[in-house]
C-alpha cells in the first residue's frame, strides 16, 4: 500500500515539475512535421519529503507529429481506453494511466504506463513514464530503459494519424471536466 501511495504521489508531483524541465531545443517545432522525432530526453526529478526522496524518470519525444497527445494516442490505439486519469493543480489535461499491461511478448512483467506531454511556444513533446506493479521506476532499470524507449519510438513510427478514435473519447472526457 505504501508503494502505491508513493507512486500516486509521484504522479501528482510530476505535473508540478513538468513546466520546469529544460527544453531540448530553442527552435520552434515545424507546424507540419512527420512522424520523425526531433529529439529525445530523459529527465529525472527528485523530491524530498521529510526523510524520503522520491524520484522518477520521464522520457520526452520532441516535435512528435504536431501534438503533445501522441503517447496518449499510441497507447490508446494499442491497448484501448486508459484505466485512470490524474488531474493535478487544476490542470485541464490529465496524465493517463494504463495499469497491468503486458508490453513485451517474452516478458511476464506487467507495466503501469503514464502518458503526458506539453505544448509551448518553443516546443511540443509527448512523454511517458513506466512502473512495475510495485511502483518501481523502470526507466531506472538498465534492462528496461532502452527497451521501453525503443518500444515507444516504434509505436510512434507505426501509428496511423488518420485513426481518430482516441480524440473523440479524450475530448468528450476533458470537455466535461472544464
Amino acid at each position: 500500500m505504501k508503494q502505491k501511495l508513493s507512486f500516486i504521489f509521484t504522479i501528482f508531483l510530476l505535473l508540478n515539475s513538468c513546466k520546469s524541465s529544460k527544453n531540448i531545443t530553442d527552435k520552434k517545432c515545424p507546424r507540419h512535421i512527420s512522424k520523425s522525432i526531433k529529439g529525445t530526453s530523459i529527465d529525472q526529478f527528485k523530491y524530498t519529503l521529510g526523510k524520503d526522496t522520491l524520484s522518477y524518470n520521464e522520457v520526452k519525444f520532441y516535435c512528435v507529429y504536431n501534438t503533445a497527445f501522441y503517447t496518449h494516442k499510441t497507447m490508446y490505439d494499442k491497448f484501448g481506453k486508459w484505466d485512470r486519469e490524474i488531474y493535478a493543480n487544476g490542470e485541464r489535461h490529465p496524465i493517463l494511466l494504463w495499469e497491468n499491461i503486458k508490453l513485451f511478448e517474452k516478458d511476464s512483467t506487467l507495466f503501469t504506463i503514464a502518458t503526458l506531454g506539453d505544448e509551448s511556444e518553443k516546443t511540443i513533446y509527448a512523454s511517458f513514464m513506466a512502473y512495475d506493479n510495485n511502483g518501481n521506476d523502470l526507466l531506472n532499470d538498465i534492462i528496461y530503459k532502452e527497451k521501453l524507449v525503443n518500444y515507444f519510438k516504434d509505436l510512434i513510427h507505426k501509428s496511423k494519424p488518420e485513426k481518430r478514435d482516441f480524440y473523440k473519447i479524450y475530448w468528450s472526457m476533458v470537455d466535461t471536466k472544464s
